[in-house]
């Protein structure tokens, strides 16, 4: 039996389109539009904001577990994957939307760069809301369901303007709860953030730190000052993290042979590309997929018994793997 290839949902999946294409939101009453959160593993190709109002569970995301309690925020962004587990039924709401919804430029980079809220690299995705935030965020929240659900024109332009209004409150909470040092007006920084933007963009072809000094047109030596000094990391490995972020997607989430998966992500040598992992992630690709594999042998999203998932982490073996 063969590990089922985890879905990718679409924006208009799971939900009536209510002559909206670029943003959705729907609380968890409608479970016909929010089942896909606690139903089965799976990503998206749009940006998620997921608010549970209160109650307690966990939430899995890219094979890392959040357990949540109370009123809490996560923040996704295109491509993660994730499955809500709650113990309670859920209560709350979710907002999808996609980059098209900004038809300015200057505002996506304002909004969802510069904030570093969807960083899925460096920033943990979850953000727990003390009551006084909690109640704006329910008033924003009740307010953009309603004009979703209204049909009057211009509902994009509406939900846009309730959709930064949100972002800005969120920016402004994550800043209280980590302390974060104003760097906003910070040109460094600026240019910090358009690299990893870049890397985004970029890490399944593009490897090396000169490529993307080139198109920032910078030193390779300056950009990789400028990643110690906001990541704490150098500018080579940040580049490493994403690969192997988006390797361990693939090998938990994917059929993919360790082969394909590698070929996916610019390695031409499979040899290569296992001992990159090995090194970065402490294991090798194969015994990685094993693991996981083993530790959610008793969820429903693993796809059948131990002895099935090690038959299929065989199969998707390659010798280069071993």
């Amino acid at each position: 039996m063969k590990k089922k290839e985890a879905p990718v949902l679409n924006i208009a999946d799971y939900c009536s389109d209510k002559d909206i294409r670029n943003i959705k939101i729907s609380s968890f009453t409608e479970e016909a539009c929010t089942i896909a959160e606690i139903e089965e593993n799976h990503r998206q190709d749009y940006y998620e904001i997921v608010w549970l109002k209160k109650g307690n569970g966990n939430h899995i995301i890219d094979t890392v577990n959040y357990p949540y309690n109370g009123s809490v925020l996560f923040l996704l962004s295109p491509g993660q994957m994730h499955r809500i587990y709650p113990k309670e039924k859920a209560e709350g709401y979710v907002i999808k939307f996609l980059t098209a919804l900004f038809s300015d430029a200057k505002d996506m980079e304002e909004y969802l760069i510069k904030t570093n809220l969807f960083d899925n690299i460096q920033s943990e995705p979850v953000l727990k809301l003390n009551a006084s935030i909690h109640s704006t965020i329910q008033d924003i929240l009740i307010k953009m369901e309603t004009e979703f659900n209204t049909e009057e024109q211009d509902k994009e332009k509406i939900l846009l303007a309730y959709l930064k209004i949100l972002l800005t409150h969120i920016s402004r909470l994550k800043r209280i709860t980590f302390s974060q040092e104003q760097v906003s007006a910070d040109l460094n920084f600026s240019l910090f953030q358009k690299y990893k933007s870049e890397i985004e963009k970029h890490f399944r072809k593009e490897h090396s730190v000169e490529s993307y000094a080139g198109r920032l047109i910078i030193q390779a030596r300056t950009l990789n000052s400028l990643s110690k000094k906001y990541s704490g990391k150098t500018a080579g490995e940040l580049i490493a993290d994403r690969i192997i972020l988006e390797a361990k997607r693939e090998l938990y989430h994917n059929i993919k042979s360790i082969k394909e998966i590698g070929y996916d992500l610019g390695f031409d040598d499979p040899a290569y590309f296992t001992r990159f992992f090995k090194k970065q992630a402490g294991i090798s690709p194969l015994d990685y997929r094993m693991d996981v594999l083993n530790r959610s042998a008793g969820r429903t999203t693993a796809g059948g018994t131990p002895d099935m998932q090690k038959k299929a982490g065989a199969a998707n073996a390659t010798p280069a793997s071993k």
